[in-house]
């Protein structure tokens, strides 16, 4: 393993890479490099770890009859001086220089000379993890925008030291692909890099980290043409009807460049499937198309007469920082009669087209609204509340962040308008193996492991009904896998704004979706999951006319 515990793991987020991955990059980074000038190779590993990159690299190039000068980055010294010793004791004849410090403080320092091949498993560290301030100043630094990981400065410092003839071949997550917070690094790659190839592993678990990984090559210059991107896509299958002519195979690397379906020792189904970058257009997601894909979605296009984003603001639910104190199934004894408790929606109420009311909890809301703006309550005026929180002082008034924004040590720290959660609404789970979105005029808050659709004024009753036809249906889950072709583990689909926004909605005029949205209608009448359940396989054909 690459470092000693899990919690520094996580702290600096280091993922040991599988031997079998590190063979497949560098056999990829030869096939699209450029014949090599000059009796030395450079190669470069900013975030070396115990040098499975390395030693890989060092493999594929041997062949070439080559001097080769191998550089290792390493923040911990005790394993950059354990993996330079290795090194130079299993390739005696080449040059070995491990170098204890950040990479990235080393390229802003002009310490760094350029390379050949880069070759990179970089750490993967998180915003929450990293600390909003730093993310801040890396993202300033970079000149990007948004949130942040730590290894969206390693792909763009990568521009610094590689030559211009050079091939990077990079190994991190697969998340900044598909959201919104990684456009602004998907953009600076289209413009300043020649993307050659991009295999997205989806829930292949090869790493022991909750880490959905991608693997991207790519040189010095611009991404001009779509079809010069190729494109892999390997996802676990859930769906056993399409398990037809599936291959054994020992490992995922043996097949990567193949279209089917293949089956792991361990007996998980995996669809392989081969095309180009859907777009490079600004913004664009990374995912892939594919002939089939292109004529299906153009289809669906033709009848889309407005999308999710036209029918309300998408907003995520409450986010208290401190869940423990605010929210909860149990306010009774001397919590039973504080004074401003509230319903909560939780993921525990998910369901299609009506609510799971099995499950009831409440929130301590310590927000309202004045002259049409949200504000914190002043506790004074409701004793048994502050009472309550003051008992949990020492933890609230500990949320830094919270006093540093000037706000009082007892708010929630994202509580939404307060006078939003009055409208008709429609709310989603973000995280489910299949759609689950609900209607509610309860005036319920809604908790951060959902989202809401806050109803535009005046839209018509019959499109929101149409919208949940659409959001629960078959034809979604399709929808969302052509386009975004992105999931988590165990099949589960990640419905935030960004995906959601963008879902089709037909014309509401037409006779399958009269239909739809009279059976629509009926189910929230009679409040009744078995009602979906009876007319779920009708509700799937309808939609599925209604954009054939």
């Amino acid at each position: 393993m690459r470092y000693k515990n899990e919690t520094k793991k996580k702290s600096t987020g280091a993922v040991y890479t599988p031997v079998e991955m590190a063979d497949y990059v560098s056999r990829q980074m030869l096939k699209y490099s450029h014949e090599l000038h000059g009796d030395t190779v450079y190669v470069l590993d900013p975030a070396v770890g115990a040098g499975e990159l390395l030693i890989s690299m060092i493999q594929a190039l041997l062949p070439l009859e080559k001097q080769l000068y191998v550089v290792g980055y390493e923040t911990d010294e005790e394993v950059g001086k354990a993996t330079e010793s290795n090194l130079k004791e299993m390739f005696p004849t080449i040059s070995v220089d491990i170098r204890i410090g950040n990479f990235l403080s080393a390229v802003e320092g002009k310490q760094v000379e350029k390379f050949d091949y880069v070759i990179a498993n970089p750490p993967y560290i998180r915003t929450q993890i990293m600390g909003s301030e730093e993310a801040q100043k890396i993202a300033d630094k970079l000149s990007l925008a948004g949130r942040i990981d730590i290894y969206y400065a390693f792909l763009v410092f990568t521009h610094n030291v590689l030559k211009e003839h050079g091939i990077a071949g990079y190994i991190t997550s697969n998340k900044f692909m598909t959201i919104k917070a990684g456009n602004s690094v998907r953009n600076y790659m289209f413009e300043n890099y020649d993307m050659h190839h991009i295999i997205d592993l989806g829930d292949t678990k090869l790493f022991d980290a909750s880490v959905l990984p991608c693997i991207m090559v790519f040189s010095l210059g611009r991404t001009k043409d779509k079809q010069n991107v190729h494109f892999t896509s390997v996802y676990q299958c859930q769906d056993v009807l399409k398990r037809q002519n599936v291959v054994n195979i020992n490992s995922i690397f043996d097949v990567i460049d193949k279209d089917g379906f293949y089956s792991i020792p361990d007996g998980r189904i995996y669809q392989f499937k081969q095309g180009t970058i859907q777009s490079i257009a600004k913004n664009s997601l990374w995912t892939l198309s594919s002939d089939d894909n292109a004529e299906w979605l153009s289809k669906v296009d033709s009848n889309t007469w407005m999308t999710f984003s036209q029918i309300g603001k998408i907003r995520v639910g409450i986010k208290t920082t401190a869940d423990n104190v605010f929210i909860g199934d149990d306010w009774t004894g001397e919590k039973a009669n504080l004074e401003l408790l509230r319903p909560l929606i939780t993921h525990r109420n998910s369901g299609q087209i009506v609510a799971n009311n099995t499950s009831h909890w409440q929130v301590l809301y310590t927000h309202t609204t004045e002259n049409g703006k949200k504000v914190a309550y002043d506790i004074d005026g409701f004793p048994k509340t502050k009472a309550y929180l003051m008992k949990h002082y020492e933890q609230l008034s500990g949320r830094q962040y919270v006093l540093k924004a000037n706000r009082n040590w007892y708010e929630i720290w994202v509580p939404q308008n307060p006078e939003s959660w009055g409208h008709k609404k429609i709310v989603f789970r973000d995280i489910s193996a299949k759609p689950e979105f609900w209607y509610d005029e309860t005036g319920a808050i809604v908790n951060g492991d959902c989202y809401w659709i806050d109803i535009n004024p005046g839209t018509l009753e019959e499109i929101v009904y149409l919208a949940l036809a659409i959001a629960n249906s078959k034809f979604i889950e399709k929808y969302y896998d052509v386009k975004f072709n992105t999931k988590l583990y165990s099949g589960k689909r990640r419905y935030q704004t960004q995906y959601v926004e963008q879902f089709p909605l037909p014309y509401y005029g037409t006779k399958e979706a009269q239909q739809a949205i009279t059976i629509v209608k009926e189910i929230i009448a009679e409040d009744n999951s078995k009602t979906v359940s009876s007319q779920k396989k009708k509700l799937d054909d309808l939609v599925e006319k209604m954009f054939s």
